[in-house]
């Protein structure tokens, strides 16, 4: 499962979103995941006040390096950026903003927030990934990030929690739907062609 060089020098840009029952397809998806000259985002529904040790839980499963996103951070491909607890991210330019979650906001929107603003950026292509989760944050983000030209993948009925993946699947602009296990491989036919 090897990949050649990013076709004509571009950047690849792989955005995932996860929440409820998200854990164990993040894991799944990192163990199978190798070297493969893109980045990766990972955005999820953390507790507010709670430390978040999902960076140290990912770098247990990844091959890659593994990163929790400060502020102004460059993008760099080989290597996984994870949101910690409190926050919201978006894309400017090639670095990743960290910006502080308004609480007051009961529903947390953070994986519609990066994936809107990924959208947004030519600096990147894009793929979306929604695995598990409850709620329909991503849904509006698939949409954008589709109408950009990108490539959205959603977990397949294994997903302990449907709703997020059946929520992308209904608004029409899923294209392809897998085991999480799948979705390496799947990623690398895509930025090899």
């Amino acid at each position: 499962m090897n990949i050649s060089d990013p076709v004509k020098n571009e950047k690849f840009i792989i955005a995932i979103g996860a929440s409820k029952g998200g854990l164990t397809a993040l894991y799944e998806f990192f163990d199978n995941t190798l070297p493969d000259a893109v980045s990766y985002v990972i955005t999820t529904h953390l507790y507010p006040h709670q430390k978040s040790l999902l960076t140290e839980m990912i770098r247990r499963h990844s091959k890659l390096e593994v990163y929790e996103i400060i502020t102004d951070m460059p993008i760099e491909p080989n290597k996984v950026y994870v949101m910690p607890e409190n926050n919201v991210v978006r894309i400017k330019q090639e670095k990743l903003i960290l910006e502080a979650r308004d609480l007051s906001v009961k529903i947390n929107w953070a994986i519609d927030i990066f994936f809107n603003s990924l959208a947004e950026t030519t600096h990147f292509r894009k793929v979306a990934i929604i695995l598990s989760g409850m709620g329909t944050d991503g849904t509006l983000g698939v949409e954008a990030i589709a109408n950009s030209g990108g490539l959205i993948i959603v977990q397949d009925n294994s997903a302990l929690e449907n709703s997020m993946p059946d929520s992308a699947i209904s608004a029409g602009y899923v294209n392809l739907t897998l085991q999480v296990s799948d979705m390496p491989q799947a990623i690398i036919d895509y930025v090899n062609h």
